[in-house]
């Protein structure tokens, strides 16, 4: 279960202000997608490699280098002499 105390720190990191409503509502759903995730562990896999299907392992494409219409004036608001400038997010505790 996902506690309260987690949901501040993820908001204290993510520079959130979080009702007490949502943080009990966020906790629920984060509970959830952990709940979901550990579904997947119940499943039967082959735990030999050569059992896998190989086509799947081989779907690729070749990289090709092309022009781009973006330049970097327009892809960001937060350029400063072609630097991103963010606010600062440090960890305390």
């Amino acid at each position: 279960m996902f506690t309260i105390e987690q949901v501040n720190k993820i908001a204290e990191l993510s520079s959130l202000t979080l009702t007490a409503e949502e943080k009990i509502q966020f906790a629920q759903q984060f509970s959830q997608v952990l709940d979901y995730f550990e579904k997947l562990n119940t499943l039967d896999l082959p735990q030999d490699l050569e059992d896998r299907d190989e086509q799947f392992c081989k779907i690729s494409r070749e990289d090709v280098l092309k022009e781009s219409s973006v330049t970097p004036d327009s892809f960001s608001p937060y350029l400063h002499n072609n630097l991103f400038r963010v606010p600062k997010v440090i960890d305390q505790g």
